[in-house]
């Protein structure tokens, strides 16, 4: 038998505590749940910084189905061109924080914020949220750099958080077990054996960075693959797919969101935001008469060729 001491059994757990710790801090605690009126998913903290005028400014990233239901086109009179026209209305979601106890046991929800939806992709299956709060949220979880998908590959480890079931954030361990398997219209997701069910939409996949040591936010758990059994769908909870990591920032490039990786600062990502939808908005009165929903859009485009 040999014999450890007191000093060097403590050696050996200390680095067993510290990794534990940081695995609560970059993945559980960045975890929220997200619900609107119908819907129950999971999200994710991607951003907490303060601006020009110290004012506190947080993002959440979910999946645009999670939030669809608050999302309406209604037609409304506008002043500004003496008539009625089409705009769009964004009810705002609730993202609920929760408080844990030694490290791990949660004793429920420490607060719930209303969250307004300010920008999202309906066939990306991606939605960001900024809280309508002026405080900073302490746990942030780290992006996978941009352009560096060549360090990511089948039989990575894995973790995936989320409010599954609308419960309060479970973490769950696999592989990625696939990449770039196209859905609809050449959509890509990639695959991971990290289990989730309904209700983990929206929340995240992470990635261990040995190169960076960090838990790295790798992607959004957005669907899961079923097996039909008569007339019951039955999910397969090891097949899930998740939007990967350059869809995101193409989603955050494209709607002006680059402050959040470091790209440009909150002003100047405003400023040219701003630019985009006065231009875009006179293009779609000239055209549709306001905020076209999505048919009103497929019938213009048959309707010209």
């Amino acid at each position: 038998m040999v014999k450890t001491g007191d000093k060097e059994i403590e050696e050996l757990v200390q680095p067993t505590i510290v990794e534990t710790e940081k695995k609560h801090k970059e993945i559980l605690w960045t975890t929220v749940r997200v619900h609107t009126d119908k819907a129950y998913g999971s999200g994710t903290v991607i951003y907490s910084g303060k601006d020009k005028s110290e004012e506190w400014h947080t993002y959440v990233l979910t999946c645009h189905h999670v939030i669809a239901e608050n999302i309406k086109v209604e037609t409304k009179f506008d002043p500004r061109v003496g008539y009625d026209i089409k705009k769009e209305v964004r009810v705002p979601a609730e993202v609920e924080f929760f408080y844990y106890d030694k490290l791990s046991i949660c004793q429920g929800v420490s607060g719930s914020v209303k969250a307004d939806i300010v920008a999202y992709d309906v066939d990306g299956d991606i939605a960001l949220l900024q809280l309508k709060r002026n405080a900073q949220v302490e746990y942030v979880a780290n992006l996978f750099p941009k352009d560096y998908e060549k360090e990511v590959h089948v039989f990575d480890k894995v973790w995936a958080c989320g409010a599954a079931l609308a419960h309060e954030p479970i973490a769950t361990e696999g592989i990625i077990n696939f990449m770039n398997e196209l859905m609809e219209e050449g959509v890509e997701y990639w695959m991971s054996s990290a289990q989730i069910i309904f209700g983990n939409s929206g929340g995240a996949i992470f990635r261990f960075s040995p190169e960076r040591n960090k838990y790295e936010y790798l992607g959004i758990p957005a669907r899961i693959d079923v097996s039909m059994s008569g007339f019951s769908a039955n999910p397969i909870t090891h097949m899930g797919f998740f939007v990967p990591i350059p869809r995101i920032y193409k989603f955050l490039d494209n709607n002006f969101y680059t402050f959040i990786y470091g790209k440009g600062t909150f002003e100047s990502c405003n400023e040219a935001r701003d630019k985009w939808r006065k231009e875009r908005e006179k293009l779609l009165i000239a055209k549709y008469g306001g905020s076209p929903t999505r048919e009103e859009v497929k019938k213009k485009e048959d309707e010209e060729e």
